[in-house]
């Protein structure tokens, strides 16, 4: 057993370990967070309530808090992570590539996070600075900047959105720059990983709501999260099914790739377990068994976006390992 799991995580072919993974998954939790508090904005009428709803809140701290973790794992991996900086100018330096690309997103994404959350929380912000700086230069110079960027609100909402989306897509992006690796080497995964994303992100918002914030059924945007959760969850087993099938039908490579994936190796126990059992089939079978009362308490409302983020976790790490097994 313990070698059938250190020759899961360590073969000749392997570049990238499960730190990448991890980074893979942090990344679409902010995607997929920051898609959410877009949606309830949208349908807001009052968009003073923004503020104060604890499912803005915990999808606006996941946002922003999302993606510099994902930098801290990549300075912690590393093998000097004192020249991380270097790594940082030259990639921004080179748009060629898909590295410097993301550098570029990242900067852009999150200078667009940081302005919609001084937007939608400017009353409290500004009671803030007013306790330590009241009618001061400090208190003009934010609402100068305030008034400039709520006259820009409706593009940034705009920019934001595509800037979120193209974050999560970016995720599988990213694998595609191991080009010599099948399964890596496929259109389908940035749309695989930009559901699978908005699905993380969703769960880990709803999460925080419930423990941290005193959300509950009322709260604003639950209902809309039960309206779109189901259409994303076909869409990713959509998008799975897509993978499988196309490299099925492939070359001999990606046959060979897909085929020890799925059902000739210790990732094919991650990927119907984890993926497919934990992330997937469970949620939806709780909600068929459990009643309409158990379906509204917090335990549940907590539990069932745990076992997402699992699944969601369990896909990344699937598609990262599984992926580098075979080379063409």
């Amino acid at each position: 057993m313990i070698g059938s799991l250190n020759n899961a995580f360590h073969f000749d072919t392997l570049v990238w370990h499960w730190p990448i993974a991890i980074y893979l998954f942090v990344l679409g939790v902010s995607s997929g967070a920051m898609c959410l508090a877009l949606a309830i904005k949208h349908f807001e009428q009052d968009k003073s309530a923004l503020s104060k709803n604890p499912l803005v809140i915990s999808a606006v701290i996941l946002a922003a808090s999302m993606v510099i973790l994902g930098l801290l794992i990549l300075i912690v991996d590393l093998t000097k992570p004192l020249d991380f900086w270097k790594v940082i100018v030259y990639q921004f330096s080179n748009p060629q590539s898909v590295m410097g690309r993301g550098v570029t997103l990242f900067i852009l994404y999150q200078m667009a996070v940081f302005a919609w959350i001084i937007v939608i929380f400017k009353a409290e912000i500004l009671r803030f600075i007013s306790k330590f700086s009241p009618r001061t230069a400090s208190n003009k110079i934010m609402l100068s900047i305030l008034a400039q960027l709520e006259r820009l609100d409706k593009y940034l909402d705009i920019a934001l959105t595509i800037l979120s989306i193209l974050l999560g897509m970016y995720t599988g992006f990213l694998l595609s720059a191991l080009v010599s690796y099948p399964m890596l080497n496929q259109p389908i995964l940035p749309l695989l990983f930009l559901a699978s994303g908005i699905s993380s992100g969703i769960a880990a918002s709803v999460v925080m709501a419930y423990t941290l914030f005193s959300a509950n059924t009322e709260t604003f945007g639950i209902a809309l999260i039960h309206r779109i959760e189901k259409p994303v969850v076909i869409a990713e087993v959509i998008l799975l099914m897509m993978l499988i099938i196309g490299m099925r039908f492939g070359v001999h490579a990606e046959q060979e790739a897909i085929n020890l994936a799925v059902f000739g190796s210790f990732w094919a126990y991650v990927f119907w377990i984890g993926v497919i059992g934990i992330g997937i089939v469970l949620p939806l079978f709780l909600k068929v068994v459990c009643s309409d009362n158990s379906q509204q308490t917090k335990v549940f409302m907590v539990i069932l976006p745990i076992f997402t983020l699992m699944g969601v976790m369990s896909l990344r790490m699937f598609i990262l390992y599984a992926g580098q097994m075979v080379v063409a």
